[in-house]
Formats: structure tokens, C-alpha cells, sequence
């Protein structure tokens, strides 16, 4: 029997080569598989089903006896169909394989082209309107391009809006993190690095009611922005000031497991150390080219600074160990040398976080003492440091209230959350709303003095405090949440709700050997009482198993 490839699923048989006394019966019953080769439910692979290769031969034509190619897989299981032997592709056989209509995939491309077709018209019609939102490139066009438009994937802005935005940015924001230079264009910044000027439009976009939606619209092009820009190498130092920008004034999210700030916040300082930030005097010996004048290094030195400070910020404000340096680099005999001298609010600052940072290694850098007794070596400690605060108060305090402190810690603790507490209702009500420009250190301070105070106020302790005092800063703390949100449903505004619905459960009477006011979670630094008391809420309703458990759960998403 000779096969010709006239078509590829059918062979015909040359008659003239037939073996003697082969009839068309015999021809029959020789092309007709029997039951037992058959066996049971018929196979075929997975492009023997795509191509309907047929499985039995036809009947033989009045020409001369045709057969269909069949997939042989079931003769062969082992080894590949003839026909995927013959066309050298992959012989495969999956039940849950499922033949693909070509008409129905061919319908539905053009459906999807027809569709692209009409959102280009659409685009091209509203280009250059006063929305100029749906045009948009892959890559940022300075705002100095022939349309005059800043373009991030779907987003676009005119000149004018990026301007104001700049504006609103160095108005309002640049106060809390004095780092960029309100003198430069944004055209400046853009060329520079376009995530560090997308950065100020995400943080300025914020507060900005000529911009209603803005922020929701380049959350995600700027998300891919800014892991595109950071897993590229080699990086410039903008790159750190825009993550220094956007660790103060981070995206909007929903619950604490969503943000990558601290974790944004380690970048930032493995960057800064990679480029020489570190040693902004000897910076040629971390790159590949000169810093020749002073300027420049008087910025690299003033941008390590702010790096340390945003980063004892978030480790404070989240409970981790802090990734700053503070070594003789930051020394004021250091910054001298370099011929740089820093505000007296950034020299102040700098100097608080040192402070932070030193409490942090002296009291968090050991193993934790029982809760029953502090040390005497640790008390010595506590004791110096309390004498170094009370030293700085004199120094940096003019503006800070006067208490009579008493001797009490719990009383010093109430002091401190109520005068807290008290300067932020003072920003709040200021005539520029300053609150609501609040970086993410201060919500985070918020969160602490508000979980503190409440841990006071249902406390046995409650009878020797200014309770009604005590509860009206809770309810501004409360309000001061609700202030700085940004979004519908963002974590400040639902962080308030839960401190509302925590205030309004009522106390539940605490056994005689349990203290409210002992902390069982210790392992969070000076947020160790926040999550405290996410872990007893949820222990006080679980055994409810009602609504109050699940509140006790979405609390801790929340927080965590």
C-alpha cells in the first residue's frame, strides 16, 4: 500500500499494488477496525481534537477507496500519534482538553479590534480637552514637549495643572520634609528622574480639590512606575528623595498588610548606602564619575540626613528596628568639614531621631524583662535617658506646654498622650487645616496616643486622671483621623471607626489577677501597646463567636 500526501487528513490506496485476490469485501474488512481493537470509549490527543481528526475510516469513494487519518494514540499510548510524528509538533492527551472554534476565536478578536478601534476615535476626538485623561504613552513626556502635556500610561496633564500641583506641593507639604528646591521648574524634575516628579504630583494630588479623582487615577500607572524605575540599575539619587517623599506621604490603603512603606523605606536606604549617600564626602569612591563643586555634596549630605530621619520615622511609627546609620558622617563636626549646615528644624529633628534611635538599641536591643519588674541595670538606663529628654525639653521645648509633672509613670504617660494629642486638635483647627498635610509619622503617633489614652481611660486608673479631659482629646484624635484620610475607606478613617466602636463596647470587669494596663504583646517597640490591645479584643470576644469576633479580626487586618 503506498500513501500520497494529496491531502493531508486522507491517503488513497493504489489499487495496482494490492496483494493478489484482495476484493473490495476483503478490502473492507481489512480498513474496518474490529471491537476489540477499538476497545472502549475512543481517544484522541489534544491536536488530533483541534484539527476533527476522525477516529473511524470513511466509506470508500466511487473513484477510488479513501481513508481518513485517525489518531492512533490508543494502539500507541506510550508514544505519539502518527499524525503529530508526521507534523513534529507535541502529542498530548488531556481530558479537560477542549476544542477551540476558529470561527468563535476569530469572531472574538475582531470584536476586540473593533472595540480598540473605537476607544483610539474616542481618545483622539477628546485630545487636548480640559479633561486630558485618556491619552496616554508608556513613557513620561516632559511637559515641554510640542502638546504641552506630562503623560503617565492613561493619565495625561497640561502645564497649568502640573504647575498648580507643584504649587500645592511646596505650599504644604515641603514645610514637614524640607528636602527638594521650590526654586526649580517641574521640567526640572522631570528630566532629572520622572518618578521623583510623579512622586510630588501623587503626594500634592492629595489635598487638592481643583483634582478631585486624581489620586485614585495614578495609583496604579505610578505603582508600576516606581518598581520599573527601582529594578533598574544603575539608579541616581532622586530616585532616593522621591522614596523619601513617598515614605512620609505613602499611597492610600486599606489596612497596614498592603503597605509597602517599610518595606519601600529598606530601598530606600540600600540605595542610598549603594550610591555613596553614606559618605557624601568621598562619594567618587562609589561611583564612576567626579562630584567636582560643593553644591553637589552639600545635597547628597542633606539628602542622607532626611534619609535618616524618614527612616526612624517608619520604624517608630510601625514597631521595627530602625536601618538608619548614625555614624561620624552625621557628627556636627562631620557636617562642618563639608561645609554644610542644616536648618535648625532639620538639626533639630535629626537630633530627636537619634534620640528615638537610642531608646530603641537601650530598652528594645535585649531580650525583654518580665513584666512584673524592670531591671536594675535597665532602670539606670530608663533613668538617663529620662534625664537626656528632660535636657532636650529645655533646649527644643519653648513652644511645648508646661505640666507639673508628678511622679507617677502612668501619670507621665497620660501627660504625654494628652499634650500630644492636644497640639495635634491645635492643628486641626488651624486656619490652613494643617492636619490634613500630615505626614505618615504623625498619623502613626496619632494611632499610638489615641490606642494609649483609651488604654488609660478604661483603665482602673481612670479615677486619678482628668477623665472627661482625657476623653474629649480621644474623640479629636478620632476626628484627627478622619481629617488626614485621603480616600473613602482608607485605613485612617477606618482606623477611626474601630477606635469609635472599641470606645462604645463598654468595659467588661477584668479578673483580679489581670491588669489591663500590662502589656502581653512586647516584641513592637513603642507600638507594643497598640497591638496589645488589638490581641485582647480579639481574646475578649472569641468565645462569643459573633459579630464582635469578626470586628476583633478585621481589627487586627487592619492593624497588622
Amino acid at each position: 500500500v503506498s500513501l500520497t500526501h494529496a491531502n493531508p487528513r486522507t491517503f488513497p490506496i493504489d489499487l495496482r499494488n494490492k496483494p493478489p485476490g484482495l476484493g473490495s469485501k476483503d478490502m473492507e474488512k481489512t480498513l474496518t477496525p474490529t471491537k476489540k481493537q477499538r476497545g472502549g470509549a475512543r481517544k484522541a490527543c489534544n491536536e488530533c481534537k483541534q484539527q476533527k481528526v476522525s477516529e473511524r475510516p470513511s466509506k470508500t469513494s466511487h473513484l477510488r477507496p479513501i481513508v481518513t487519518l485517525r489518531c492512533d494514540i490508543v494502539q500507541t499510548p506510550a508514544d505519539a500519534c502518527s499524525r503529530c510524528k508526521g507534523l513534529q509538533i507535541e502529542c498530548k492527551v488531556e481530558p479537560s482538553f477542549t476544542r477551540i472554534s476558529k470561527r468563535r476565536r476569530n469572531a472574538e478578536m475582531e470584536r476586540e479590534i473593533a472595540g480598540l478601534r473605537r476607544r483610539l476615535a474616542t481618545n483622539t476626538h477628546h485630545h487636548g480637552h480640559a479633561v486630558e485623561g485618556n491619552v496616554g504613552d508608556e513613557v513620561p513626556q516632559p511637559a515641554g514637549s510640542e502638546d504641552h502635556m506630562w503623560r503617565l500610561e492613561d493619565v495625561s496633564l497640561s502645564k497649568p495643572r502640573v504647575a498648580r500641583l507643584f504649587e500645592q506641593f511646596f505650599n504644604y507639604y515641603h514645610p514637614f520634609l524640607p528636602l527638594l528646591d521650590p526654586q526649580k521648574a517641574p521640567e526640572h524634575y522631570l528630566r532629572r528622574c520622572p518618578l521623583q516628579a510623579w512622586t510630588i504630583i501623587c503626594v500634592a494630588s492629595r489635598r487638592a480639590p481643583t483634582e478631585p479623582g486624581l489620586l485614585g487615577a495614578l495609583t496604579g500607572p505610578f505603582s508600576r512606575l516606581l518598581w520599573s524605575t527601582i529594578t533598574s540599575v544603575p539608579q541616581d539619587y532622586a530616585v532616593v528623595k522621591a522614596l523619601c517623599l513617598l515614605c512620609t506621604w505613602p499611597l492610600p490603603t486599606t489596612s497596614q498588610r498592603k503597605d509597602a512603606t517599610f518595606m519601600l523605606c529598606g530601598l530606600m536606604m540600600q540605595i542610598s548606602m549603594q550610591l555613596g549617600l553614606h559618605r557624601p564626602v568621598q562619594a567618587e569612591e562609589f561611583t564612576t564619575f567626579q562630584i567636582g563643586h560643593s553644591e553637589a555634596v552639600k545635597d547628597r549630605l542633606q539628602t542622607w540626613v532626611v534619609c535618616n530621619i524618614v527612616a526612624q520615622n517608619i520604624a517608630t511609627g510601625y514597631g521595627q528596628p530602625p536601618e538608619t546609620i548614625y555614624d561620624w558622617a552625621l557628627e556636627p563636626a562631620s557636617l562642618q568639614d563639608a561645609g554644610y549646615y542644616p536648618a535648625e528644624d532639620l538639626r533639630t529633628r535629626l537630633h530627636i531621631e537619634r534620640f528615638c534611635d537610642r531608646i530603641t538599641k537601650s530598652l528594645y536591643g535585649s531580650r525583654p524583662d518580665a513584666a512584673e519588674f524592670i531591671g536594675p541595670e535597665r532602670l539606670l538606663i530608663v533613668q538617663l535617658l529620662e534625664n537626656e529628654l528632660r535636657d532636650m525639653e529645655l533646649n527644643f521645648g519653648r513652644n511645648i506646654s508646661r505640666s507639673n509633672p508628678r511622679p507617677s509613670d502612668i501619670t507621665k504617660l497620660f501627660i504625654a498622650t494628652t499634650s500630644f494629642l492636644s497640639q495635634v486638635l491645635d492643628l486641626e483647627t488651624s486656619p490652613d487645616q494643617l492636619i490634613s498635610y500630615a505626614t505618615n509619622y504623625i498619623l502613626q503617633m496619632i494611632i499610638s496616643a489615641a490606642f494609649g489614652l483609651m488604654k488609660l481611660l478604661k483603665s482602673t486608673f481612670r479615677h486619678h486622671i482628668d477623665f472627661e479631659y482625657g476623653k474629649l482629646l480621644f474623640n479629636g484624635a478620632i476626628s484627627a483621623l478622619r481629617r488626614i484620610s485621603v480616600m473613602d475607606h482608607d485605613r485612617p478613617v477606618r482606623l477611626a471607626d474601630v477606635l469609635a466602636q472599641m470606645w462604645n463596647a463598654g468595659d467588661r470587669e477584668q479578673s483580679a489577677d489581670e491588669d489591663s494596663l500590662q502589656l502581653k504583646v512586647r516584641c513592637r517597640m513603642s507600638m507594643s501597646h497598640v497591638y496589645d490591645t488589638v490581641w485582647r479584643w480579639r481574646h475578649r470576644f472569641r468565645p462569643r463567636k459573633g459579630t464582635s469576633d469578626a470586628q476583633g479580626m478585621f481589627l487586627q487586618r487592619l492593624v497588622l
